[in-house]
């Protein structure tokens, strides 16, 4: 089954939400898109994650390595938005 890719969004709020990841691809340049859907509004983002040291894919605070989690797992993901209004994601942790 292939996921439809283009239903997901670059997030355009910060907070923390409850997400399930629904599916990942590369990117160009050293970078994972993980795709989520938010568990409270269903709604269906898209966040980057880029290697960092030791090789692993994770959010900018994380040491998890996204490149190796599974799919349909349930995480607590936080967004922030950094100095020119750009939502980053920070930190995931496993529900």
């Amino acid at each position: 089954m292939k996921a439809n890719l283009q239903q997901y969004q670059r997030p355009e709020k910060a907070g923390i939400f409850r997400l399930r990841l629904d599916h990942r691809t590369w990117g160009k340049h050293m970078c994972l898109f993980c795709y989520f859907t938010d568990l409270d509004t269903g709604e269906k983002l898209r966040l980057a994650c880029w290697r960092g040291a030791g090789e692993r894919y994770a959010p900018r605070k994380c040491a998890i390595d996204f490149a190796k989690v599974r799919d349909r797992t349930i995480w607590r993901c936080t967004l922030t938005a950094n100095v020119y209004g750009i939502i980053d994601w920070i930190d995931a942790e496993s529900l």
